[in-house]
C-alpha cells in the first residue's frame, strides 16, 4: 500500500482525546513547524459545524489535518470543498472495490451524503501565531456506525462495503487528499477542485431555503462561487452569494 503521504505529514495518533482538532490548535499554539495528521479512535469533545455536537463512535474515522499555509487567507474557505473530494473519491473507491454503486453526493457546504443521509461531515478552523497561518481540516466518516442521535445519518457499512481497517481508509484518504492538495497549491486557482465539487453537488439546479442566520433564501441553487461561497437564482433573476448558512429545505 502507497504510503507516500507520511513524507508529507506528522502521524499523531491517540485512543482518546477530546477533540483531534482542539488537539491540531493546540500543535499550532506551540508553533509547531510542518503539517501534521491527528487520529483519534474516540473523540470525547467532537464537535461539527456551528458548535454542534459530533458523535465520534468507535470504528468511525476521526481525524484533523493541520496545515501550516503561506497562501492568502481568502483561500481557506476552498479548502473543506478539496477535502470533501477526497472524502467522495475515497469512498468511491472502496464501493467500486465490492462493485457496489452509491448515490453519493456533496452538501454545500461540508457534507458528504449517501441516499441524502450524512456519512461525513467537515470542519474548517484557523489560526495566526507570529506570522504564521494554521489550517486545521477536520474530517470525520461514519464507517462502522451511524450516530443515534442523528436520524438522517448513515455509515459506510450499512451499504455492504467492509473497509479492511481504520488504517487503510485513512492511507487511501490522504493519499487522495494529499494529491489533491500539492495540484491545488501548484495551479494556484480553485477551478479543478470546484469543477470536480460540482459534479457531485447535492441538488444543485433545484429550488432551496437557506437560512443565514438573520434572513431566509429561497432560490434556484447555482452552485459554488471561487470563494465557496453559495450561488442561488432569485424569483427575479438575479443571483445572490451565500457564504454561510444552514439549508432548511431542499426540493427532491
Amino acid at each position: 500500500m502507497q504510503l507516500d503521504w507520511l513524507q508529507s505529514y506528522n502521524l499523531i495518533t491517540f485512543e482518546e482525546i477530546d477533540s483531534t482538532n482542539s488537539e491540531a490548535l493546540r500543535i499550532a499554539n506551540s508553533g509547531a513547524v510542518g503539517d501534521s495528521v491527528i487520529l483519534s479512535k474516540i473523540q470525547t469533545g467532537g464537535r461539527g459545524t456551528k458548535g454542534r455536537y459530533w458523535d465520534s463512535l468507535a470504528g468511525n474515522l476521526h481525524i484533523s489535518i493541520l496545515l501550516q499555509t503561506e497562501f492568502d487567507i481568502k483561500k481557506n474557505s476552498q479548502l473543506p470543498f478539496l477535502a470533501a473530494n477526497a472524502v467522495f473519491e475515497t469512498i468511491n473507491y472502496f464501493s467500486q472495490q465490492k462493485g457496489i454503486k452509491l448515490n453519493m453526493k456533496l452538501k454545500w457546504p461540508n457534507d458528504v451524503l449517501i441516499d441524502s443521509k450524512k456519512v461525513a461531515g467537515i470542519l474548517l478552523e484557523s489560526i495566526s501565531l507570529k506570522g504564521k497561518n494554521y489550517i486545521v481540516i477536520g474530517i470525520g466518516v461514519n464507517i462502522e456506525k451511524a450516530p443515534d442521535i442523528n436520524k438522517n445519518a448513515t455509515c459506510i457499512k450499512d451499504w455492504g462495503i467492509e473497509i479492511p481497517s481504520l488504517d487503510t481508509f485513512l492511507n487511501i484518504l490522504m493519499g487522495k487528499f494529499n494529491t489533491l492538495y500539492e495540484q491545488w497549491k501548484s495551479d494556484n486557482n480553485f477551478t479543478k477542485t470546484r469543477k470536480t465539487w460540482m459534479k457531485h453537488a447535492y441538488n444543485l439546479n433545484k429550488v432551496i431555503v437557506v437560512d443565514d442566520g438573520s434572513n431566509k433564501i429561497s432560490g434556484v441553487y447555482k452552485g459554488i462561487a471561487s470563494d465557496g461561497a453559495m450561488l442561488i437564482q432569485l424569483a427575479s433573476g438575479q443571483y445572490c452569494s451565500i457564504v454561510t448558512g444552514e439549508l432548511l429545505f431542499l426540493e427532491e
